[in-house]
């Protein structure tokens, strides 16, 4: 596939933010494994067939946990040894629940991880170094080595391996654009162009619709606009945009309230964060905005199931360069205190590998990181997957930035970053005061955690 070559970006601190692992990893196809079938763990038989228990903890819609859940159960009927507890959540309520765990000593065995934190879970020591169970318990042999070199590891530790590929987009009401008699966006609009087109629709559809979704809060959308200006997140454990940069981005956000083309900033924060898939706390999905990002590739399906064809999606708009950014859907990892390893890594193993896997995952958390298993579902693939494909290849062709999740302690200056500008959002600040406060507060949080 064509994103597979893909430059790369100083990457991962965690979201935007993984890191480095090298080498190249011996190779091994995806295999069906029988009813029965034992994996050579290094142990007797005996100790293979001790009954143990794992827990694994994922966030995402309702769509996945079904999804997953029969994963499970697949897997429990080829290794009846071992049973896996399910945890799943929202995604911010996932990693309110995992840090409790985490601070309890308590987290699960086995756990969906983000770009946004995997360093920092790393720098912890909370997850578990994969590097023994290479091309072992787990084969990697058909992931992408430049993901896991410079994304799955950090500090030379593999803690993450890679699910599935992702690009940032927008997605959009199909039917919103129609009814208003309005163009839908286009591919690799400028930023002027997103902001016309919200000034269009809203002009056509009234009081309690807006053109578009106020994303000033979002750090995230912020770096990707970063990025599309031909300028960076992060240098070293620092901060590192130039302010200008930031002042630009808080003003044409706020400009668009003020013309009262974007919600409210009450309203706007009724439906933050962004990512929980709810219907009746997203803009998108409830009526309100036409149109909604960053959103990615790997979330277009959680909102296809509630909004049947209703949607389509285009690449996050441009200036110098794309603001779509390439990055993993996800990872999966192993707790570093799991007292069951190697069953942790045979679990790990089935999920990404195996051909029963993928028949009841598919490609709900994304396009296959796992090229042979990708080319297994590729004659499977209806329209949507098809627009998937397309819009990755798309973004990949565009010389796209990768995700840089920052230093140590960027999930903490991700929440401080949003409650900063809402002070804008709610005029309780400048400009020129929310660039100075959040430049000071992050750094005195970087130097708290690096």
């Amino acid at each position: 596939m064509k994103w597979r070559n893909r430059p790369e970006r100083r990457v991962l601190g965690s979201l935007l933010a993984l890191t480095l692992l090298g080498g190249t990893l011996a190779g091994c196809v995806p295999t069906e494994k029988k009813s029965g079938d034992q994996p050579d763990t290094g142990t007797n038989k005996t100790e293979a067939l001790q009954n143990v228990e794992l827990r694994f903890a994922w966030w995402g819609s309702q769509g996945r946990h079904d999804r997953t859940l029969k994963a499970i159960e697949k897997f429990q009927q080829l290794h009846p040894n071992i049973k896996i507890k399910p945890e799943y959540t929202s995604f911010d309520g996932y990693w309110e629940k995992l840090s409790t765990q985490v601070a309890g000593n308590n987290a699960p065995d086995l756990m969906q991880m983000s770009v946004l934190y995997i360093k920092e879970y790393t720098d912890r020591g909370v997850l578990a170094d994969l590097t023994p169970y290479a091309n072992k318990e787990i084969q990697v042999a058909d992931l992408n080595k430049d993901v896991i070199a410079n994304q799955g590891t950090v500090g030379g530790k593999f803690t993450g391996l890679p699910v599935s590929d992702n690009a940032s987009v927008l997605i959009y009401n199909k039917d919103m654009y129609q009814q208003a008699g309005v163009e839908p966006p286009k591919l690799d609009m400028t930023w002027d162009e997103y902001f016309a087109k919200a000034r269009e629709i809203k002009s056509k559809l009234g009081e309690k619709v807006y053109g578009a979704f106020d994303m000033s809060a979002s750090l995230e959308a912020f770096m990707y606009y970063a990025f599309s200006v031909g300028d960076v997140m992060y240098k070293g454990n620092r901060l590192g945009y130039s302010d200008q940069t930031f002042r630009n981005w808080l003003k044409m956000w706020d400009d668009a309230r003020k013309e009262g083309i974007v919600p409210t900033a009450a309203m706007t924060a009724s439906f933050l964060p962004l990512g929980n898939f709810d219907p009746n706390k997203d803009a998108l999905m409830k009526g309100i905005v036409p149109i909604i990002g960053p959103q990615f590739t790997a979330t277009f399906p959680a909102y296809e199931n509630v909004m049947k064809d209703k949607i389509d999606m285009v690449s996050y708009p441009k200036d110098k360069h794309t603001g779509s950014v390439l990055l993993p859907a996800m990872f999966l990892s192993m707790s570093a205190k799991s007292k069951h390893p190697k069953e942790a890594a045979m679990f790990l193993d089935f999920f990404l590998n195996s051909k029963e896997a993928a028949d009841v995952l598919e490609i709900e958390r994304g396009l296959p990181e796992n090229k042979k298993i990708l080319e297994y579902l590729t004659p499977r693939f209806n329209d949507r997957d098809k627009k998937m494909m397309n819009m990755l290849e798309h973004v990949t062709g565009n010389k796209p930035g990768m995700y840089d999740g920052g230093p140590k302690g960027a999930g903490e200056v991700t929440k401080l970053f949003e409650q900063t500008v809402q002070k804008l959002q709610f005029g309780k600040a400048s400009i020129d005061d929310v660039v100075a406060e959040f430049r000071k507060e992050a750094d005195k949080i970087f130097e708290k955690n690096n």
